[in-house]
């Protein structure tokens, strides 16, 4: 009887482990941002049709602050900036690269990945990089 009780705490430990190894963020932009995967669990990056396979999520190439890549930051600060761009990104050119992958002037971005994100999702994460 002492076995099964040590083996049923040895499997407790490595559940509660398990679960409590789940990082949580402050709000669904900063899960999508940080994860790939929306705060129900959704994964947003549509690796079948991206040609860029090894990346999850923004954080993975953008940097845990938004400016990892050298004249790429996703710091809606540096995209809104009309002395980076000469069509400063808006919300709606924004929401327009997720879904069409067009920069701001309406040229080809070409990144590489492709993005499935429902509206809200699109909108949290817009958010989140505002805070950035």
């Amino acid at each position: 009887m002492k076995r099964y009780r040590i083996i049923f705490l040895v499997f407790t430990l490595i559940i509660f482990c398990a679960a409590c190894s789940k990082k949580f963020y402050e709000s669904n932009g900063a899960t999508i941002y940080n994860s790939g995967k929306n705060m129900q669990g959704e994964v947003m990056l549509d690796k079948s049709a991206s040609r860029i396979k090894f990346v999850n999520s923004c954080k993975g190439c953008h940097g845990k602050k938004g400016d990892a890549m050298n004249k790429v930051s996703i710091k809606f600060s540096y995209l809104s900036n009309s002395n980076n761009f000469t069509i400063p990104y808006t919300d709606s050119l924004f929401f327009r690269f997720l879904d069409h992958d067009l920069k701001s002037n309406g040229t080809k971005a070409n990144i590489g990945v492709i993005w499935k994100m429902a509206d809200k999702d699109k909108k949290d994460l817009l958010t989140y990089l505002k805070t950035l």
